[in-house]
């Protein structure tokens, strides 16, 4: 066994197996505190910035990438930008 197997802060051995995580719950990782920000177009053909889910649903909208992460702020999530 390697170091990278063991848990930094017991040193006991990890089992690798049972540490995978699947795809969905991936996907749910920070669904309460994260929003990811990024460009979209409307459906009008305007530039504007997106804001969404950690699952991938649009949850929001906003003129631009400024303004996107203040709104994200202001409902106490943290923005994260995606390019």
């Amino acid at each position: 066994m390697t170091e990278d197997n063991q848990n930094p802060n017991t040193g006991e051995p990890i089992d690798l197996d049972s540490a995978l995580v699947s795809a969905s719950d991936l996907a749910l990782w920070g669904m309460d505190e994260v929003a990811y920000v990024r460009p979209i177009t409307t459906e009008d053909g305007r530039q504007a910035a997106g804001i969404f889910a950690a699952d991938g649903e649009q949850i929001g909208a906003a003129p631009d990438e400024e303004i996107a992460v203040a709104a994200a702020i202001q409902e106490g999530l943290l923005p994260l930008r995606v390019h």
